[in-house]
């Protein structure tokens, strides 16, 4: 079982002990905190790593001090005035403020302040204690990192990177998801997001996309919206796309069940392609997600909302597992065309992707996505790799106001099948 599990039993536990007192349970939370800091487990969002990815922050030792918590804090947030700390104390403030909790620690009145710390069974004095008590409120540090605050020394670097991590995730500019593949609430969670989606556009992309599709270019294109972004760490991470929400719904379960654990968010993309006369008479009424719009006498394009689930595995083996399970439990095959045995809505051939080099190239193929970007909006196709170079040149001479990026990508072997023609499975 793994740590969020056992944190969760932990948790139900202490819930049903109605008779705890709250500065006793905040006493077994710093130890049960305190044993877990060090676990490999414990690390289940890779602080660190994350920290270096996506803010080129790296703490030098396994101790940290405030000063070079303050240092990396200005280096990974924008303030107007720049964070420095002589104790790490003063370090809290820092966090606070950057977490824009200033005014909230300030509304504190002594006895408030007093009365909180108390309760958390932390013993801290000076005007600092009132950040230090709004961190706690707020969970910016824990009640073992608090500890470890008013003892004045160098914190570990764990509790660093979780700190600076917490300030950063207050912000807004952390991941961005839904919450864990194992919370009883996700299922919930996706439909809601998903029934929140609508359909929107980009003239700019939407012009070059229809004269791509005109010209052959391209057989269709997606659009997504940036601002739906993940973020979360490319190395762990697989972007599965589908148009049916109870299909996402389902392959959580499915993943709960094969003991695969991964963080969850389900990102909006508007895909386009063209709507052939011979399916039929052109749909004259459009709803909310879906739309026939004619571009051009003789094309038409397909307007449909549908979403790329992105997961983010607790680790490498997770990760490697996920190709397993759709092959057994969400594609179709030959001779099994009703889907018996499978999860709902599955297709011939499933969709996930991702930038990791070095997948097992029985199970993925090497791909391009072509990439242009308009404000929080942006254009992408997949295309073969030898393809790449012909597609990239028509894209650009479309509109030369624009930049063609390419994204290289490694994709399941069914989907790959489907690029390039050579199988329908």
């Amino acid at each position: 079982m793994k740590f969020r599990k056992m944190a969760a039993v932990f948790a139900a536990m202490a819930m049903m002990c109605s008779t705890v007192s709250v500065s006793a349970f905040a006493a077994e939370e710093a130890t049960n905190s305190e044993a877990v800091y060090g676990e490999e487990e414990s690390d289940i969002d890779k602080d660190g790593e994350y920290l270096s990815v996506y803010f080129d922050v790296a703490f030098e030792g396994e101790e940290v001090s405030a000063a070079e918590f303050a240092a990396n804090l200005n280096k990974a947030v924008t303030q107007e005035e720049e964070a420095q700390a002589e104790d790490w104390m003063a370090a809290v403030k820092e966090a606070v403020c950057a977490a824009n909790y200033e005014e909230l620690a300030l509304s504190y009145p002594d006895e408030k302040v007093a009365g909180e710390l108390a309760e958390y069974g932390i013993d801290a004095e000076g005007e600092n204690a009132r950040y230090l008590a709004c961190a706690l409120d707020t969970d910016l540090v824990s009640v073992p990192e608090a500890e470890a605050v008013v003892s004045g020394d160098a914190l570990p670097v764990e509790m660093a990177e979780r700190i600076l991590m917490n300030v950063i995730e207050a912000r807004g500019e952390g991941r961005n998801y839904l919450g864990y593949s194992e919370d009883p609430d996700i299922y919930a969670k996706l439909i809601h997001t998903w029934n929140s989606f609508i359909l929107y556009d980009d003239g700019t992309l939407s012009s070059i996309g229809a004269q791509a599709v005109e010209d052959k270019v391209v057989t269709g294109y997606n659009l997504k919206n940036d601002e739906f972004d993940a973020r979360f760490l490319p190395e762990l991470t697989l972007q599965y796309g589908h148009s049916d929400i109870t299909h996402a719904q389902q392959l959580i379960g499915l993943l709960k069940s094969e003991d695969i654990q991964a963080k969850v968010q389900l990102e909006p993309k508007v895909s386009i392609y063209e709507y052939l006369l011979d399916w039929g008479p052109v749909p004259e009424e459009a709803t909310p997600t879906y739309e026939v719009k004619q571009v051009k006498d003789d094309l038409y394009l397909v307007y449909a909302v549908e979403y790329d689930l992105k997961l983010e595995f607790d680790d490498e083996e997770d990760m490697l597992r996920f190709d397993d399970v759709i092959k057994q439990y969400a594609k179709k095959y030959e001779g099994n065309e009703e889907a018996v045995g499978l999860i709902y809505a599955s297709w011939w051939q499933p969709l996930y992707s991702t930038t990791v080099e070095g997948m097992p190239e029985e199970n993925y193929c090497e791909i391009d996505d072509c990439i242009i970007k308009d404000g929080i909006y942006s254009l992408h196709s997949f295309c073969m790799t030898q393809d790449t170079e012909n597609v990239v040149k028509a894209l650009q001479a479309m509109d030369d106001s624009v930049t063609v990026e390419t994204e290289t990508r490694y994709c399941n072997t069914a989907f790959y099948n489907y690029l390039s023609g050579a199988d329908y499975q």
